[in-house]
């Protein structure tokens, strides 16, 4: 497929595995941590960093393989609503059934689980990712990021067209202004903006919108930008990610790229099905209770998180993915 970037797909699925890894290693299953693998799997957090600088690459990338015009602004939030809303609505009762179900059988929510309540602001709050803004709290902790990715819908949708003008330093202006966003301490906007930005000068390099030598000095702006935004691991993470895209590798697996395709369902299901899963097996087991037991636990969830996104993805992700295309102006069939 022309338009098809493989290395994304092995990319995206080596940051949903890892966000997998982490939360199953080191926060959301109580009985297996800590455990041998828990301080590797730690770094499995930073796979989220990975999802930005490629969104920052690939949404812009794929606004103008379908022609996208300022016209098209609503239009387009409307597909990517279509595209991530729905299936994250449907992962949202997964959380439900999750929380009645240990109420029920354990007695007590699941450990850490900061459950706000089913109430009018909560649910306005998670169903338009603005929970920050309205003092609730997220029914599904991993949904703090699809927060930071609408932002970033919206902000390219009014940016691009700006940037199709091919004016150097407007460009190079924009760039630095979305930037300094992310240093407003504004209740989380944007808050990772240079990693998009990393990607978005992906974008500008592949379709050669920039001269190299302005695309090199952007560069150097943005990771030094990037260094004082976050933390070390965060950096060391996007500018991996920032490299290796542009580095045009192609590193082809069948699993990573599996992974890669059902990387959002498998994102937005894992806590909740692997907590489900463990309320079940410790009750049928006692593996978690010796130190490699521990680890087979570990990695059956991930395979019980692994089958279940694959049948999310089959039934809900990808008749959203097909709905959203109709609305393209000129429909390609790009992997966003």
């Amino acid at each position: 497929m022309k338009d098809h970037i493989k290395i994304l797909d092995f990319l995206r699925g080596f940051a949903a595995l890892a966000v997998v890894l982490f939360h199953y290693s080191n926060s959301t299953m109580p009985t297996i941590k800590p455990n041998y693998l828990s301080d590797i799997f730690a770094y499995g957090k930073y796979g989220v960093q990975v999802f930005f600088v490629i969104s920052g690459f690939v949404i812009p990338y794929s606004m103008i393989k379908s022609n996208y015009k300022i016209s098209n602004y609503f239009n387009n939030l409307l597909r990517r609503f279509i595209r991530i809303n729905p299936p994250s609505y449907v992962a949202i009762l997964l959380t439900f059934i999750l929380y009645f179900s240990a109420i029920l059988i354990v007695k007590r929510p699941i450990g850490g689980m900061d459950w706000p309540g089913i109430n009018f602001t909560s649910v306005i709050g998670n169903m338009t990712y603005s929970v920050e803004y309205l003092n609730t709290s997220w029914f599904n902790p991993v949904f703090w990021t699809l927060a930071i990715e609408f932002q970033f819908y919206i902000l390219i949708g009014l940016l691009l067209p700006v940037i199709m003008l091919r004016k150097k330093m407007l460009t190079i202006v924009i760039l630095i202004a979305v930037m300094l966003i992310g240093f407003i301490n504004f209740n989380w906007f944007f808050s990772y903006s240079t990693f998009f930005v990393l990607g978005i000068i992906l974008f500008l390099k592949k379709e050669k919108l920039l001269p190299d030598k302005i695309i090199i000095i952007s560069s150097i702006i943005a990771i030094v930008l990037c260094f004082f935004q976050k933390n070390m691991p965060e950096f060391i993470f996007a500018v991996t990610t920032f490299f290796i895209i542009l580095s045009g590798i192609n590193i082809n697996f069948k699993i990573t790229n599996y992974l890669g395709k059902i990387s959002y369902s498998l994102y937005i299901t894992h806590w909740s099905i692997g907590s489900m899963a463990e309320i079940g097996l410790k009750r049928i087991t006692h593996l978690h209770e010796y130190p490699m037991g521990k680890i087979l636990m570990l990695l059956i969830y991930t395979i019980i998180a692994i089958a279940f996104a694959a049948l999310f993805y089959k039934f809900i992700e990808k008749p959203f993915i097909n709905y959203s295309r109709i609305l393209k102006p000129n429909p390609k069939k790009i992997n966003t």
